[in-house]
């Protein structure tokens, strides 16, 4: 039986295919999304997954599920653009011109893609305007994370619920929408919350690989580094020495073992893992109580 996440990248290869006769442009934006195939499609199957938990049967929800991942690797590509700290994806080996423009192909396909199903024009226009709104929401987000503004654990989960919470939304409420008019507002609730748990896991996974992702080495401000940045034990002293450039990257890499060992025994992980456990708590109780049956609630749990 073929895989939901390999159906929907059949699907978004098809539409390139059919609004992209420019064979090299179509050959990179195939490569691009063989690529992302990797990731198994994460948002598209939380499309699939909440069309299912509220009844949905039409086979044209894995056009709309195409069209948010669509969505969500040009926002991938313009995130990488911006941040230039990823040089492991196939975008990053051609001309950011013509990168960009792909990226805006993804973007104006995306639409197109949702626009082409065949549901209930009130649904497919509900369900559009989810997607718009998340998205424009998460821009918002990610220029305030661009912007490197934030300054507190609050700063921080607005951020992060803005940005990721919104897109793990985006894809949640779509397919909620086409299926059903109920349970919209707590699908918004839980999907928010689990943006922010997938947040942290990434910050606590970045935080200890000394690469080009860390974000200690990038200066950005996470639950981990804001905690690292106001301790004021001697021995943290080279957190603010660094974001305030006393401290270059070289000595910073130079000590990486031991910094490592100062982060680890900092307490900042485990605070991390604690404001992650509470929004993991609040989510849980929101999707208990949408009343989903136990095979879609295990496989909904699985993002949390």
């Amino acid at each position: 039986m073929q895989e939901d996440w390999d159906i929907i990248g059949q699907v978004m290869l098809q539409l390139v295919n059919d609004y992209f006769p420019v064979i090299e442009l179509r050959n990179y934006m195939s490569e691009f999304i063989t690529f992302k195939m990797k990731s198994y499609f994460p948002f598209g199957q939380l499309v699939i997954l909440h069309y299912q938990m509220f009844t949905g049967q039409s086979k044209d929800i894995y056009k709309a599920a195409a069209a948010v991942e669509l969505m969500i690797l040009s926002l991938d590509i313009f995130d990488d653009l911006q941040d230039q700290d990823n040089f492991s994806t196939p975008w990053h080996k051609i001309d950011q011109a013509i990168v960009m423009n792909i990226a805006t192909g993804f973007l104006v396909l995306s639409a197109k893609a949702l626009e082409q199903t065949s549901f209930d024009r009130d649904r497919k226009a509900m369900a559009s305007d989810y997607l718009n709104t998340r998205v424009l929401k998460a821009i918002n987000g990610q220029h305030t994370d661009l912007m490197d503004s934030i300054e507190s654990e609050e700063d921080y989960i607005q951020m992060v619920r803005a940005k990721s919470g919104s897109l793990m939304a985006s894809a949640c409420l779509v397919g909620t929408a086409l299926a059903s008019e109920k349970h919209h507002d707590t699908v918004n609730k839980y999907a928010e919350h689990i943006g922010i748990i997938a947040q942290i896991k990434n910050d606590i996974k970045d935080i200890s690989r000394w690469d080009e992702k860390n974000d200690l080495i990038n200066k950005k401000k996470t639950l981990l580094t804001l905690y690292l940045l106001k301790n004021q034990q001697p021995q943290y002293q080279f957190t603010r020495d660094y974001f305030s450039d006393k401290l270059m990257k070289e000595d910073l890499i130079k000590n990486k073992v031991e910094i490592q060992e100062l982060i680890n025994k900092s307490g900042a992980l485990e605070y991390a893992r604690i404001i992650m456990r509470l929004n993991q708590l609040q989510a849980i109780e929101l999707i208990e109580s949408i009343g989903i049956v136990q095979e879609r609630k295990e496989k909904l749990l699985q993002y949390i």
